[in-house]
């Protein structure tokens, strides 16, 4: 039996051995190697009190703000609560003041040009000693464009959808500013107008919202792809004329879609569209001298075609060639049914007597036409009539021809370009973009003038000043100088607020009123408004 002796031995031994497998002692092979536990441990805990020692030291030495944080240059944007402040000098006590400021356009236009965000911690600017009131433009936007997105020109469509009961009060309408995918489906060459197709619409009559009298004169248009609205008629039409005219371009059955006077006014004005009048119509019936294969045909009025490409009408003494629309609207004429036992049907000029007659052939007729005239054949129905109708009538802005003139394309389908807020007043802008503008009446030229916008994509246009109008704040804080090395801090530049707010080398985009005015207008983006206080 095992003494009390050597059960101590046998525990002292277990314990190096259990010691030793766990401090790794060195290769001597035997257990006294293994080191003691306090001088490994020790070691370790020296260093953990070093490691939390610094780190202590750096919480307590470490800057809270970044150098120049307050120097009236940078907008300053609290770490935490992403809450934006501006630095302005006091005039009465020349002291720093830290102000919160509504949004970024705002802050933008009381500090120097090209002022950069500085995250600051929020207990800094807790502790900064002068803290004044919030200043602002309330509804400024908070998100600008890019400067190379601003100067970008964008295509401008205003659309009309039909309403219930198709009047003129029902009528919606949406206005896009589109770029990237919005603008490639306004570009689809399926969905955009191609010669030869056209609207059928009606406008409003004197400012009424309400249409029922659809023969009330001048109210009625073909718009063709050029974007150019064509009256059916004037004003001493007469109603039954009218409908022949309706049946010859549009169909039988054609009926009208109700357009707002906002988007007629975007098209361009066209002649109206007239019967054609050849010389010696007073003779209609009366015998030709011209000698033709088919002699039924050798009458005054009496319509021909030569393989169905080029279209004439009989004359006195000659053949008058005519275009393909204005073959159409004679062949429904009233005043040549008489020639016809029903509806007027063009005959077949023969090869023969095409031959003989080509070098007699007088254009007076077509170069007498309005040169923006449709020429073409006009189809079975207008695109926003019969089965496969598109009643969502986009106008758009394409831009400026080298004339100066503008270019615009018509769109059309069952629904708007892009999807829209269900009963959002503003324009739908394609997210992520904006453009600086200038409103104008006139044509494209350089020297256009007008009221310059910035819209983004809130829907919103906003007037940009080229002036620093404004009255001097009373109390009000003083914005920082604009950075201009030559002018100084007492020379204000021409257009100080674009400038501001980054678009300095923007030149604005020319965009006829006829547009933006659909834009709703927010509010003056000025140095005078961004400095007001907004204590509410």
């Amino acid at each position: 039996m095992a003494s009390r002796r050597d059960e101590l031995n046998a525990y002292t031994f277990a314990r190096k051995r259990t010691v030793g497998a766990f401090l790794q002692p060195g290769g001597g092979g035997s257990d006294e190697d293994a080191p003691r536990p306090v001088r490994a441990v020790l070691p370790s805990l020296v260093v953990a009190a070093v490691v939390v020692a610094g780190f202590g030291m750096w919480g307590v030495i470490k800057p809270t703000a970044p150098k120049g944080w307050d120097d009236g240059k940078n907008i300053i944007q609290g770490k935490d609560s992403t809450t934006r402040y501006v630095v302005l000098v006091d005039p009465k006590t020349n002291d720093k003041v830290l102000h919160q400021v509504l949004n970024m356009s705002s802050a933008r236009l009381v500090l120097p040009a090209g002022a950069k965000v500085v995250p600051v911690v929020d207990s800094a600017l807790d502790a900064y000693k002068n803290h004044g009131a919030t200043i602002g433009i309330p509804y400024a936007p908070d998100r600008l464009p890019q400067a190379d997105d601003a100067g970008t020109p964008k295509l401008w469509s205003v659309c009309d959808r039909p309403g219930q009961g198709e009047i003129q009060a029902t009528v919606n309408q949406s206005l896009f500013v589109a770029a990237d995918a919005d603008a490639k489906t306004l570009h689809r060459p399926d969905l955009v107008l191609a010669p030869g197709q056209w609207l059928f619409v009606q406008g409003p009559q004197d400012g009424s919202k309400d249409n029922d009298d659809k023969d009330r004169p001048g109210s009625e248009f073909l718009v063709d792809s050029t974007g150019m609205k064509h009256a059916l008629g004037d004003f001493n039409t007469d109603p039954l004329d009218r409908r022949a005219m309706e049946s010859a371009l549009f169909g039988s059955d054609a009926k009208p879609q109700q357009v707002t006077k906002e988007w007629l006014a975007t098209l361009g004005d066209g002649a109206p569209v007239k019967f054609p009048t050849m010389p010696g119509s007073n003779s209609l019936g009366a015998r030709t001298s011209v000698k033709l294969s088919q002699t039924s045909e050798q009458k005054v009025g009496r319509l021909l075609s030569f393989q169905n490409k080029t279209f004439y009408v009989v004359g006195a003494q000659k053949l008058y060639q005519i275009s393909a629309f204005q073959a159409e609207l004679m062949r429904n004429s009233r005043s040549l049914k008489s020639l016809y036992a029903g509806t007027p049907k063009l005959a077949e000029l023969s090869p023969a007597d095409y031959a003989d007659l080509k070098d007699s052939f007088d254009t007076s007729m077509m170069d007498s036409d309005p040169k923006d005239m449709p020429k073409e054949q006009p189809a079975e129905h207008a695109v926003n009539n019969g089965k496969a109708a598109r009643t969502v009538l986009c106008s758009t802005f394409e831009g400026w021809a080298a004339d100066k003139s503008v270019k615009r394309s018509v769109w059309a389908y069952t629904d708007y370009p892009t999807q829209v807020s269900s009963g959002s007043a503003s324009a739908h802008v394609s997210p992520g973009h904006g453009l600086l503008f200038r409103a104008v009446d006139g044509n494209g030229g350089v020297d256009s003038s007008g009221s310059n916008f910035l819209i983004t994509e809130t829907g919103l246009r906003y007037s940009v000043p080229s002036n620093n109008d404004g009255p001097s704040g009373q109390g009000a804080p003083a914005p920082s100088a604009s950075a201009d090395p030559q002018g100084g801090a007492a020379q204000q530049q021409t257009n100080e607020a674009q400038a501001r707010l980054g678009f300095d080398k923007v030149p604005p985009t020319l965009v006829p009123r006829w547009w933006s005015d659909l834009v709703p207008a927010g509010p003056v983006l000025s140095t005078y408004a961004a400095l007001q206080a907004q204590n509410a």
